[in-house]
């Protein structure tokens, strides 16, 4: 079965008003609906009492001199951070003089983001913990002992950043012309004009702004291993294979994240089910199981396993594998980032806003499906890309 065949859902690209989001289910839905409608309500009010109204005028960026820019994403999670990458790699392409500075609230943001071409310092907000006050201050701080040609807010609905983007110096400030937009901007585009993918969102922002053509099937999520961190990664995944009595010269890792959260979660009997019948159809297919602690319970003993803290270390031994596998979660969108094919499992959020990038990525429906369904789709996925070169472990 060819890929265009696959029942791939969440195609990213069609305007944001023809994405269908999925019902949010359980508590944890109920609480989240609450919150973004908490959040919008709020940003009418203040839009409404706005003095100063958004302006667009297309293609003004170019005229202007930009030299240093701030980026206000202040939220918690892996994806959201990964979610700038194109945005950071257009930037340095677009404005290759240009330094750029981040502000996020994802903690291991320096390490998963600092290394990218013209960043020059990622500042961390902190989300919890201990004298989160002070924290926040002496973050808030940093970002306003600089000032900034532009400073950007790059998703339509994000309170914490354009909280940011109000406080911080900045020349010119670029975002999304809704009607809960507060931030008095000096260049804006229309939200309803905006792709439905969260990481299209941002560059096509900055594409509107500066004049240049929108090409979504360029972009996709990026961090870059080095060959220190590759030669490293190559090293832990052959010690989990010899752990398990594989030979690593030989092996066909398939890794995989199974413990997502929430509603997000697919069921630990749900995958037994799907490594059973995948590995009928594939027995020489080596599982490897990808842990969010060094302590967390394994779906299956038997397999082998990793536990990689740090982000960009982790996103190397991704890419030491033949297929990445994975539930709707961070490190889903860390394997997309790499060059291996990476299968989404979707059960509760919407792929069109948030499923995998690059052509040789799949997004599937896991609650339309059997466990042996997925895995006979998985299989045909692996089937079609296994044929590259394997990789040196």
């Amino acid at each position: 079965m060819a890929r265009e065949d696959l029942p791939a859902i969440g195609q990213a690209g069609p305007p944001a008003a023809q994405a269908a989001p999925r019902p949010r289910r359980g508590l944890a839905g109920t609480l989240r609906n609450l919150r973004v409608a908490a959040r919008g309500y709020f940003g009418r009010m203040i839009a409404a009492r706005r003095s100063s109204s958004t302006r667009y005028r297309g293609g003004a960026l170019a005229s202007e001199r930009i030299s240093s820019v701030l980026i206000c994403r202040v939220n918690a999670r892996l994806g959201n951070a990964l979610f700038l990458t194109p945005l950071i790699r257009q930037l340095h392409l677009l404005l290759p003089h240009a330094t750029i500075d981040i502000a996020c609230a994802y903690p291991q943001a320096p390490d998963l983001l600092g290394h990218l071409p013209g960043v020059r310092e990622v500042i961390v907000f902190p989300y919890k913990g201990v004298h989160l006050v002070w924290r926040y201050l002496a973050a808030l701080a940093r970002v306003r002992g600089r000032r900034y040609d532009l400073v950007i807010d790059p998703m339509p609905n994000s309170t914490g950043s354009r909280i940011v983007v109000s406080l911080c110096y900045a020349r010119l400030r670029l975002g999304f012309d809704s009607e809960h937009q507060w931030v008095s901007l000096t260049h804006a585009v229309p939200e309803s004009l905006m792709p439905t993918h969260r990481a299209l969102q941002p560059v096509f922002l900055l594409q509107q702004a500066l004049g240049v053509t929108y090409e979504p099937a360029r972009l996709q999520l990026s961090i870059g291993c080095d060959a220190r961190e590759q030669a490293e990664a190559r090293m832990l995944l052959r010690r989990a294979l010899q752990l398990r009595g594989h030979d690593p010269g030989s092996a066909q890792p398939l890794g995989f994240f199974a413990q997502a959260t929430g509603a997000k979660m697919l069921a630990r009997e749900y995958w037994l089910k799907f490594w059973t019948s995948f590995l009928q159809l594939a027995p020489e297919a080596v599982p490897v199981e990808f842990l969010p602690t060094p302590h967390a319970a394994p779906i299956d003993p038997s397999f082998a396993a990793l536990h990689v803290p740090r982000p960009r270390r982790l996103a190397a031994a991704m890419g030491q594998m033949s297929m990445f596998i994975s539930a709707d979660a961070g490190p889903m969108h860390l394997a997309s980032s790499t060059t291996v094919p990476t299968v989404a499992l979707f059960c509760a959020s919407e792929p069109a806003l948030y499923g995998p990038l690059k052509p040789s990525d799949l997004a599937l429906d896991a609650a339309r499906h059997s466990p042996a369904m997925l895995a006979r789709f998985c299989h045909q996925h692996w089937q079609q890309y296994r044929a590259r070169p394997n990789l040196e472990i």
